[in-house]
């Protein structure tokens, strides 16, 4: 097993030793959200910050994912059917901007029981510029069961 990482390694030993899905849960537990950190487009080196009353809405979703939260990341699910997640992301009625994420998508298959799943990878991030500064790319994939931050949102 010295090829695969740690985090691998756990995965595929809970596969191997959980009996099988117990619910839709236990196999599709909102993995599949793009992971953003909020940074200060200000500072010279990566500092989080914080934004309040920030409220974010997917387009073409029934509610909304956000409505005025105080937040330093955002968990922004993408939308299965399509190759590109439309969001709208406000700090107030007129301060909004949005954000396109473009990707692929390929499907995984992850145990029998469970079925497959969908493996991402970003490719672009389109935004209007009210209060993002910039968007970076800091992890391309978005995997199932991981909690890294895929993109960095530099805000002013």
């Amino acid at each position: 097993m010295k090829f695969l990482s740690g985090l691998s390694a756990l995965c595929l030993i809970v596969l191997l030793l959980s009996p099988g899905c117990e619910g839709e849960e236990a196999c599709l537990s909102n993995q599949h959200a793009v992971q953003a950190r909020l940074y200060s487009a200000w500072s010279s080196s990566d500092k989080d910050s914080v934004l309040e009353n920030v409220s974010l809405i997917g387009m073409d979703m029934d509610d909304s994912i956000y409505r005025e939260q105080k937040l330093s990341e955002l968990f922004m699910p993408l939308n299965f059917d399509n190759d590109t997640s439309v969001f709208v992301l406000g700090v107030s009625e007129t301060l909004k901007d949005t954000l396109s994420v473009v990707y692929s998508k390929e499907l995984d298959f992850i145990s029998r029981d469970c079925g497959y799943i969908f493996t991402f990878e970003l490719d672009t991030i389109l935004h209007s510029r009210s209060f993002i500064d910039s968007v970076s790319i800091a992890y391309p994939t978005v995997k199932y069961g991981e909690s890294t931050a895929n993109i960095k949102l530099y805000i002013y």
